[in-house]
């Protein structure tokens, strides 16, 4: 997976939560695993196998990186905005 299509996933992730309303509950639990990014991203790394192919695999792929949860939490700031 590229740059760009991480970005685009997250976005996705982002403006689902937002058409949802539920910005403020994901930003509760984005500020709740910041300090377990490193963690956070090891979880999604070792369910990647487990999830079946299709969407839901891009999501974990997508969130398999520290910096790419960062990444989600700036996105739904924006979507606040």
């Amino acid at each position: 997976m590229n740059a760009d299509q991480r970005v685009q996933i997250l976005q996705n992730i982002a403006e689902a939560i937002a058409r949802r309303r539920l910005i403020a509950p994901a930003r509760l639990a984005l500020d709740a695993i910041a300090p377990l990014g490193f963690l956070a991203s090891q979880v999604a790394v070792f369910v990647g196998p487990l999830v079946p192919l299709g969407r839901w695999h891009e999501y974990v792929a997508a969130l398999d990186d520290e910096r790419s949860w960062k990444e989600l939490q700036n996105l739904i700031d924006y979507q606040d905005c």
